[in-house]
């Protein structure tokens, strides 16, 4: 995500966008929906609801607090890749990027109330929607292939920070078949960047280091319908795009074999446009213990656009950098099924699978391909009482042509990137979550006598 505001002088912010951003989906957060392959819009029966469609909150019967867990760890492997200059061809050597972590993705507090027979439910929420973290590094060799010296060039790039959405809800049971809901959300990002880029050959080392603080406020609303039947389900949801504020600063340290050379740019803050997102699904009960659902959601990347005075920056995509832009806008697929079981001491058990697409927004200067994640997910619950215990797990893959910076003076360059290989993005996810409920009746009595009195 960051590096962007840097086209004017050099295609880094293209390198580091592109290398930083290897999964970028619009998505919310939950075990149990992981496990339907991400396939929740028109189910959106528990406490995460208020990230897939905030209509399904007035669903819930109990006052209810949930915590959802997330450990990631992704592999990107870049092969064959080679690089053409002219008539000389040099050959990399094949390299692997692994980064592991784990991040709380969603604490929430939700009460259903009940007003003239329907449900009025009501949630503060605080989702981490995009944890920015990135650890790559890559040592890699470049030999000629016709013989000679060889070169040792080293990249890392170093990511901490996130964007977080701090939302309230309200979700209302309009009708026996129709749930209406709206959640207005903030938008609060702030996240770190360094990059360092060198190529050494024989005793003489050229080296790019890379720095950028970025920040990021907005505000942006969900709007959800859930139209409902004894054995089906629609869901309509509709993320807003919003315009928020951008503010960022570089610092860049160049040396091509002789003294560094520093250049600073102090904080500026741009308008950044963030497009609309928009998704339907449909649930499906063959049976009263067996459920089918899948999703499509749509969002509008080509739209994602700088807003400056700044002529060099306004008007440019988010993406690619290009007031013309080959981002695509994506549309993602989720499937998913569900199977309870009733033991005898009264415990529901849940098992899950499902499947997803996932076009994400980068293409390739060169080779026009697309990055698309595809995935698998396997999921298992467990209700007793008053508590609700969920976990999946989700493996995802990628494979592309594409384009890499690699010398420190193709990195300088203005030029597209001269070095192409294979692309293969390995992903594993562990979603978990918990949910705990509460007796309404004293959670209703305390709020009525906060608000309306004795």
């Amino acid at each position: 995500m960051a590096g962007s505001p840097l086209r004017g002088q050099s295609p880094i912010g293209t390198i580091i966008s592109e290398q930083s951003r290897t999964a970028f989906s619009v998505q919310g957060a939950g075990a149990r929906a992981t496990g339907l392959g991400g396939a929740f819009i028109a189910v959106a029966d528990d406490a995460t609801a208020v990230s897939f469609n905030p209509a399904g909150l007035a669903q819930l019967l109990k006052p209810e607090v949930s915590f959802v867990g997330r450990g990631l760890k992704r592999d990107i492997a870049y092969t064959d890749v080679a690089t053409i200059a002219g008539t000389r061809t040099q050959l990399a050597s094949d390299s692997l990027i692994s980064t592991t972590r784990f991040d709380p993705l969603l604490v929430s507090g939700t009460v259903p109330l009940r007003l003239n027979g329907r449900t009025l439910a009501l949630q503060l929420s605080a989702q981490r929607f995009l944890p920015l973290g990135e650890s790559d590094d890559r040592d890699l060799v470049e030999t000629p292939a016709s013989g000679g010296s060889s070169s040792e060039l080293e990249q890392s790039i170093h990511q901490r920070g996130q964007i977080d959405l701090y939302s309230f809800a309200i979700a209302y049971e309009a009708s026996e078949r129709i749930l209406l809901g709206l959640s207005a959300n903030a938008w609060r990002g702030a996240w770190d960047l360094d990059s360092h880029s060198s190529k050494t050959t024989g005793g003489s080392t050229s080296f790019v280091d890379f720095r950028q603080s970025n920040r990021l406020d907005g505000m942006s609303y969900n709007l959800g319908l859930i139209w409902r039947w004894p054995t089906w389900s629609l869901g309509l949801v509709r993320r807003t795009g919003f315009h928020g504020d951008y503010t960022f600063g570089t610092d860049t340290l160049i040396s091509k074999g002789g003294a560094p050379v520093s250049r600073n740019a102090p904080d500026i803050t741009v308008g950044l446009h963030w497009p609309a997102t928009t998704g339907i699904g449909f649930a499906y009960r063959p049976a009263e213990r067996w459920l089918v659902t899948a999703d499509l959601t749509h969002t509008t990347w080509s739209d994602a656009r700088y807003m400056t005075t700044q002529r060099n920056l306004n008007g440019l995509n988010f993406f690619d950098l290009d007031k013309g832009t080959r981002t695509p806008n994506a549309t993602d697929f989720h499937l998913g099924t569900e199977h309870l079981f009733v033991t005898r001491g009264g415990k529901v058990v849940s098992l899950r699978g499902g499947v997803s697409r996932e076009p994400q927004p980068v293409v390739d200067a060169v080779t026009s391909e697309q990055r698309v994640i595809y995935s698998a997910s396997l999921g298992a619950g467990i209700k007793f009482g008053r508590y609700s215990f969920d976990a999946a797990y989700r493996y995802g893959w990628s494979k592309r042509s594409a384009s890499q910076f690699l010398d420190v003076d193709q990195i300088l360059s203005r030029i597209p990137p001269t070095s192409l290989g294979t692309e293969r993005v390995r992903e594993q996810r562990l979603v978990f979550d918990c949910i705990i409920q509460f007796d309404r009746e004293p959670v209703q009595k305390l709020l009525h006598h906060l608000f309306v009195g004795d």
